[in-house]
């Protein structure tokens, strides 16, 4: 008896158990950024034969006299955050031995944007990269913590590249410019940061068609803005997000977001420093 009853139920088991489906599983979306989890890919940096080492002047934005930039969503001023950041990077372009980098400053040191200009002409740079964090929009006061009261805004995240058309540039110094900015900007796009559509730059740059997230500055109408439009050397801002936006900013703060980012300006260097020669990158891995 007892037999016969477990393989009694055993059978009404097997026959109230619903068959199959056929239909595929669904497949969760991947998160999208500034999300937490959002997919960035690191990619192989390539350089072409006889590519040799390159001078990069890597600009940490702000740190100037009386100019410590925005203040960001959990209150902290840019400066701190460029330097931070411009450090990072340094190491990496080194680290692959075909970037030898200047800082534009150290931490505690104040340093004018004449000084840095012309630092990098002297030392001959091939690029002059500033690193900055932008804040745009409409923003409403917020308290990360009880005694801080700071801004906020998370609807506008994204990088942005930046290039000046300045009147006093020669033709192939603008091509240089706007060479840099165009490479860098699709390469960070392809790592997965997505662009800044600029509808809070209307006034102050103009959309460069050529590249989403890349902007320009045409005088007089737009803003002129030192390091993009004195230096003899090709020059460009990089926005790397958006200071008021929490996500993002948290992002910021992860290694695998300094590595891509890394990854991607250096490929995106290779690009314009030696056009003619640009590889492909090699297969990548998600971060």
């Amino acid at each position: 008896m007892p037999k016969t009853f477990l393989l009694l139920g055993l059978g009404l088991a097997l026959w109230a158990r619903p068959a199959a489906s056929s239909e595929p599983t669904p497949v969760a979306p991947s998160p999208t950024w500034p999300a937490p989890g959002a997919p960035l890919t690191v990619s192989e940096v390539r350089f072409p034969k006889g590519f040799g080492k390159r001078r990069i002047y890597l600009d940490a934005g702000h740190g100037a006299e009386g100019n410590t930039g925005n203040k960001g969503v959990t209150c902290d001023d840019e400066e701190t955050f460029t330097l931070r950041v411009a450090e990072d990077l340094a190491k990496r372009l080194e680290a692959t031995g075909h970037f030898q980098v200047r800082l534009s400053r150290k931490p505690g040191e104040r340093v004018p944007y004449p000084t840095r200009v012309t630092a990098a002409e002297r030392w001959r740079a091939h690029a002059m990269l500033s690193l900055h964090s932008d804040s745009r929009g409409t923003a409403t006061p917020w308290s990360p913590n009880p005694d801080q009261e700071c801004n906020r805004q998370d609807s506008a995240p994204g990088f942005t590249v930046l290039w000046s058309e300045s009147a006093e540039a020669t033709a192939l110094l603008q091509t240089g410019r706007a060479g840099l900015a165009r490479a860098l900007a699709r390469r960070l796009g392809q790592a997965g940061f997505p662009p800044y559509d600029g509808v809070d730059y209307e006034g102050l740059y103009a959309i460069d068609t050529a590249q989403p997230g890349v902007f320009v500055a045409r005088e007089p109408t737009h803003r002129q803005i030192f390091v993009l439009r004195k230096p003899r050397i090709p020059s460009v801002i990089i926005e790397t997000h958006h200071a008021l936006d929490f996500e993002e900013v948290a992002r910021w703060r992860e290694q695998r977001t300094l590595e891509a980012f890394a990854a991607a300006v250096a490929q995106g260097l290779v690009d314009a420093l030696a056009p003619e020669a640009s590889p492909q990158p090699r297969t990548t891995r998600p971060r």
